[in-house]
C-alpha cells in the first residue's frame, strides 16, 4: 500500500546504469577532497544533526558504560562480555536510533519538525503502520532489532562514525578512554549541560536505559506507546531540524572539527559570504585561494586546482566515446576538435600535475597508481593514442571489479560501445577549463546551512 505511488513500469535502459564511476575517479579526488575536510564532510556525513545526534548518543553510552553502579542485566550478561563489548555498544546505537526515528514519525505535525533525513524512516514508516502506531523496540544488537538494514554501517552511528574518530572521541571499537578525547568529552559535557533541550533529554534518556539494561531478558522488548510520552517529546524537541539543532551548537562544532580554520576555513569564509557562497565549485577554491593562509593549507587548495583539469578533460573524452552505440575513431576526435581541445590539451593538464612532487604523497596505493596511469594516457603522443590507451585504463578498471568494459574497439578505426549512448555536450556545457568533481563542496554547504541555522 505504500509502494503503490512509487512503482513503475519496468525500464530496461536501468540496467546498464548500475556501473558508475568508469574510470576509476572517486578514488582520486576523494583523497585530495578529504586532503582538505580530513573526513569530517563526506557524501555521508554532512548533516549537523545527524553529527549531534550521534555525538549525544556516544556520550549517553560512554556515562552508561563507565558508570560502575549500572549492572547489566541477568539475560543481557549471558549475550555480552560486559558494558565495554562491542556488540552492547551497538545495541545501545539501534535503540537509540530507533527511539528517535520513531519519536518524529509519532511527532510528524509538530511546527518545526522536519523529518527529511531521518535515516531510516522510510522503513521504520512500514514499522509504524504496521503496527498501527505502536512498533516493538527491542534492545540487541541483532539484525531483527534494526529497523535500518545494516543499520550499525548505515544509520546514523555508522554514516558519522569517521568523523568522531578523525576527531579523536573514540576509536574504531568505540573506545572512549582514549588520551586525545579528555577533552573532547569535558567539552561536549558542557555542551549538553548548557543546551536546555539536550540536557532535559539526557536525564529522561539515561534512566530509561538504566531500566532497559536491569531487564533479565536476553534481549529487552519495550512497546512504543509504554515509553513515557514525555521521552519522544523531549527526542524530537531536542533534534528537530538541522537548521535548529546547528543554531544551538554552531560554536561547538566550529572549535570541535577545525572547519573554520586552515583549508577548509577559507573555504568556509567564501561559502559563508552572501558574494560568493552559491558559486561554481571552480571559482570557490578561486576565491579561497586569495585569502592568506599557511604554505600546507594553501597547497591543499592547490592541489584541487592542478587536478581537476586533467580528471575533467579526461571525463569528456570517454563521455565522447559514448556518444554513438558504434562510431569511428576519427569521429571522436572530431569531437573533441569541435569542444575547442586538441593532442596537446592533456598532455597540458598533466604536466602541471607533475610539476607538483607534493601531490604524489596525498593518495592511497590505489589511487596513485590510478592518478600514474591517467598521467600515463595524457602522455601519449597523438589524440588516436591518448584514446587507445584511455580505453586500455578503462578496460582494466572495469576488469578489476569483474565488470565488463562500457566501450571497446570493435576494430582499429572503429568503437562500441556497450551501455546507453550518451547525449554529445556543448561548449557551453563543458568549457575548456570546467570542473566536473565538487570536491565535497556541496555537502560542505549543507552542513554550513545547518550550522548557521539556515532551513535547507
Amino acid at each position: 500500500m505504500l509502494l503503490n505511488a512509487f512503482l513503475t513500469e519496468y525500464d530496461e535502459s536501468l540496467g546498464n546504469e548500475l556501473n558508475i564511476d568508469p574510470l576509476g575517479l572517486q578514488v582520486i579526488w576523494s583523497g585530495f577532497g578529504q586532503q582538505i575536510f580530513q573526513n569530517r564532510i563526506s557524501s555521508i556525513s554532512n548533516d549537523i544533526r545527524n553529527f549531534t545526534l550521534n555525538l549525544f548518543n556516544h556520550f549517553l553510552i560512554k556515562s552508561l558504560v563507565e558508570d560502575d553502579s549500572i549492572a547489566l542485566g541477568s539475560g543481557l550478561k549471558r549475550v555480552y562480555d560486559g558494558k565495554h563489548d562491542l556488540r552492547f555498544k551497538h545495541a545501545c546505537l539501534v535503540y537509540l536510533e530507533n527511539l528517535y526515528v520513531y519519536s518524529v514519525i509519532a511527532h510528524e505535525n509538530t511546527a518545526g519538525l522536519e523529518s527529511t533525513g531521518v535515516l531510516g524512516i522510510s522503513k521504520a514508516r512500514r514499522g509504524w503502520f504496521d503496527s498501527t502506531g505502536n512498533p516493538s523496540l527491542t534492545f540487541s544488537h541483532v539484525p531483527e532489532a534494526q529497523v535500518l538494514a545494516r543499520q550499525t554501517l548505515l544509520g546514523v552511528s555508522g554514516r558519522y562514525k569517521t568523523p568522531l574518530v578523525e576527531m579523536g572521541f573514540f576509536d574504531r571499537h568505540y573506545r572512549y578512554n582514549l588520551p586525545t578525547a579528555t577533552v573532547l568529552w569535558k567539552d561536549a559535557d558542557a555542551l549538553i549541560s548548557i543546551t536546555p533541550t539536550l540536557s532535559r533529554l539526557y536525564n529522561l534518556l539515561r534512566p530509561h536505559l538504566q531500566d532497559l539494561l536491569a531487564n533479565s531478558r536476553s534481549q529487552p522488548k519495550i512497546n512504543f506507546q509504554d515509553i513515557p510520552a514525555t521521552l519522544p517529546e523531549a527526542l524530537v524537541e531536542a533534534f528537530p531540524s538541522s537548521a535548529a539543532v546547528g543554531a544551538r551548537t554552531c560554536g561547538f562544532w566550529l572549535s570541535t572539527t577545525d572547519l573554520d580554520r586552515g583549508a577548509p576555513g577559507a573555504l568556509y569564509n567564501v561559502l559563508s559570504s552572501p558574494k560568493h557562497g552559491d558559486g561554481a565549485v571552480a571559482n570557490v577554491f578561486e576565491e579561497a585561494m586569495k585569502q592568506p593562509l599557511p604554505k600546507d593549507a594553501q597547497r591543499k587548495l592547490v592541489h584541487v586546482r592542478l587536478l581537476e583539469p586533467l580528471l575533467s578533460e579526461l571525463d569528456l573524452l570517454f563521455h565522447l566515446m559514448l556518444a554513438e552505440k558504434s562510431q569511428p575513431v576519427k569521429t571522436v576526435w572530431q569531437r573533441w576538435k569541435a569542444l575547442g581541445r586538441n593532442a596537446s590539451t592533456l598532455a597540458a593538464c598533466a604536466a602541471a600535475i607533475k610539476a607538483d612532487s607534493s601531490m604524489t604523497t596525498v593518495l592511497s596505493t590505489t589511487g596513485q597508481a590510478r592518478l600514474q596511469g591517467l598521467l600515463n594516457v595524457a602522455g601519449q603522443g597523438d589524440a588516436d593514442a591518448q584514446m587507445d590507451a584511455l580505453l586500455s585504463y578503462h578496460a582494466f578498471i572495469m576488469e578489476n571489479r569483474g565488470q565488463s568494459p562500457w566501450v571497446t574497439r570493435a576494430d582499429s578505426k572503429q568503437l562500441k560501445i556497450h551501455v546507453r549512448p550518451r547525449s554529445e555536450p556543448t561548449l557551453a556545457e563543458r568549457p575548456l577549463g570546467g570542473w566536473v568533481h565538487q570536491y565535497y563542496i556541496p555537502q560542505f554547504r549543507h552542513f554550513l546551512a545547518g550550522l548557521h541555522g539556515v532551513a535547507a
